[in-house]
C-alpha cells in the first residue's frame, strides 16, 4: 500500500510535529508512505518539499492571498483565519500519482485549497488537527451548542463583531459546494469527533478516533536529578511546569488562568514550608513580571526534544490550563515521561488525562480547583508515584508509534475498499 500525506509542514508548530510523527508511525506499520509539504524542516527523504526555485516567492504570494478575505471583512483575527483560496498542490498531480490513498494533515494557508480538496479522486482521509474541516475559516471556533457553524451559518454575523461581510459563511458555503464526496475524518480526540458529527457539512462522513503518536521510546521516564541539573533546577524543591510556545495572550491556551491558579496555590501553600519553583517552557521571560505569584520562575524558551524531555522528567506536575484544546502534545509527552498532568475537564483533555488516575481534571475554569489539583499531586508522594506509573502505562498502550501506526494502516486499507465499492 502506498500512502501520500499532504501537510503544510513537517515541523515547527504542533500540527507539523504531529504530522511528522504520524509519518514515522505509519511507515513503521509497513505502509510505503511519503509526505509533501510547503515547509520542510527535516532531512527525511520521505518528506518532499517544494520543487520550484521560486518557492519562497510563491509561498509568500499564496499566504498573502489567503490573508486578504479576512482583512477585507475586517475579521478580528485575520492571521487565525484560513479561507482555502490559494493552493500549492493540484488535485490533478495527486490523482495521477501512484498513491493508493491520500491523507491530509494541516493543509491551510495556501497549501491545499477547498476546490482542490474536492477534486481529489483517490481514497481520501483527513487527520483533523483543528476544527477547520467543518467550520468556516477559523482553525478553532466557538464550540458552544449555539455556535453558528452547527447550523451552516444561516444568519449573517452580527455587526458587533466589526464585520460588514460574513466571511465565515462565504468559506463554509464554498466547502459545501466543492466537497461532494465523503472524506474519512480522523480525530485525535473524541471531542473533535463529536464536533465533526454535529456540523451539517460533515455529519454524514465517517469519523474515526485515533490519538496522535508519541515516541514512547524517546519520551520516557528518566532521572529527575540529571534532568534538573541540565536545566539548572534545584533538587530540593517541587517543580510545576507549563508549556506556552505561542502568544501568552492567546485566550485559548489559558496563560491567564494558569497565573490565577498559581496565586490560589500560593495562598494554599503559604504555611507549608514547601519550596515550589515554576517552569515556563517554550517562552522567554516577558519584560515585566518574570516571577509568577511570588514563585521563583524559570523561563526556558524554545526547547528541542532532548531539553523538552528533561523538562518533563524534572517536573513533579505538568499543568495544561487550556480553555479549548484538541490533543495538546505537552500533555501526552508529559504523561509518556511519567509526569502527572493537571488540566481543566474540557475539550479533548479528558481523552488523555484520567481524573485522579494519571492526573487531575478541574472543573472548567475553576482556578481554585486547578490549584487544589496541583497541591494534591505535589503534597502526596504516594499519589504522584501511582499517577506516574499509570500515566506511562496509558501512553504505551494508546500513543506508541506501533499502536497509532497500525490503526492508521488499517483505516487506510478500509478507505481503499470503501472507495472501490462506492
Amino acid at each position: 500500500m502506498k500512502a501520500l500525506m499532504l501537510s503544510h509542514s513537517d515541523g515547527g508548530g504542533g500540527a507539523g510535529r504531529a504530522s511528522y510523527r504520524l509519518l514515522e508511525a505509519i511507515g513503521g506499520a509497513g505502509v510505503d508512505v511519503s509526505m509533501q509539504v510547503d515547509f520542510k524542516n527535516s532531512s527525511d527523504p520521505r518528506v518532499l518539499g517544494p520543487r520550484s526555485s521560486n518557492r519562497n516567492l510563491g509561498r509568500r504570494a499564496r499566504i498573502t492571498i489567503e490573508e486578504i478575505p479576512a482583512y477585507v471583512a475586517r475579521f478580528p483575527q485575520p492571521r487565525l483565519f484560513s479561507p482555502g483560496v490559494a493552493s500549492a498542490v493540484s488535485a490533478r498531480s495527486i490523482n495521477t500519482s501512484d498513491a493508493d490513498v491520500v491523507n491530509l494533515q494541516w493543509i491551510n494557508f495556501g497549501y491545499l485549497s477547498i476546490r482542490q480538496i474536492g477534486a481529489i479522486a483517490k481514497p481520501l482521509t483527513w487527520n483533523m488537527h483543528d476544527m477547520w474541516a467543518f467550520t468556516g475559516g477559523l482553525n478553532y471556533d466557538d464550540d458552544s451548542p449555539d455556535a453558528r457553524w452547527r447550523e451552516g451559518f444561516p444568519t449573517r454575523q452580527t455587526p458587533g463583531a466589526g464585520q460588514w461581510w460574513d466571511v465565515d459563511r462565504w468559506v463554509w458555503r464554498r466547502k459545501g459546494r466543492h466537497w461532494k464526496r465523503p472524506i474519512h475524518l480522523i480525530a485525535s480526540s473524541s471531542w473533535m469527533a463529536a464536533l465533526a458529527k454535529s456540523s451539517p457539512l460533515t455529519c454524514d462522513w465517517p469519523v474515526s478516533v485515533i490519538p496522535n503518536p508519541v515516541d514512547t521510546g524517546m519520551y520516557a521516564p528518566g532521572s529527575r536529578e540529571t534532568a534538573r541539573e541540565l536545566l539548572g533546577l534545584p533538587n530540593d524543591a517541587s517543580v510545576v511546569t507549563a508549556f506556552f510556545p505561542g502568544d501568552l495572550d492567546d485566550p485559548r491556551k489559558g496563560f491567564d488562568l494558569f497565573v490565577d491558579a498559581l496565586h490560589a496555590l500560593a495562598d494554599k501553600t503559604a504555611n507549608s514550608g514547601r519550596a515550589i519553583h515554576i517552569v515556563i517552557a517554550g517562552h522567554t521571560a516577558p519584560t515585566a513580571g518574570a516571577d509568577l505569584a511570588g514563585f521563583r520562575t524559570h523561563w526556558l524558551g524554545y526547547l528541542d526534544d532532548s531539553r523538552a524531555i528533561a523538562a518533563y522528567r524534572a517536573s513533579d506536575v505538568m499543568v495544561v490550563p487550556s480553555r479549548q484544546d484538541n490533543s495538546p502534545q505537552a500533555a501526552t509527552e508529559a504523561l509518556a515521561c511519567g509526569t502527572p498532568v493537571v488540566a481543566f475537564d474540557v475539550s479533548g483533555l479528558p481523552d488523555f488525562v484520567q481524573h485522579e488516575e494519571t492526573g487531575y481534571l478541574a472543573t472548567p475554569f475553576d482556578v481554585q480547583g486547578m490549584a487544589h489539583g496541583i497541591d494534591e499531586v505535589l503534597s502526596r508522594d504516594d499519589l504522584r508515584r501511582a499517577m506516574s506509573a499509570a500515566a506511562r502505562e496509558h501512553a504505551e498502550q494508546r500513543w506508541s508509534y506501533a499502536a497509532v501506526g497500525t490503526a492508521h494502516a488499517e483505516l487506510f486499507a478500509r478507505a481503499i475498499d470503501e472507495n472501490a465499492n462506492r
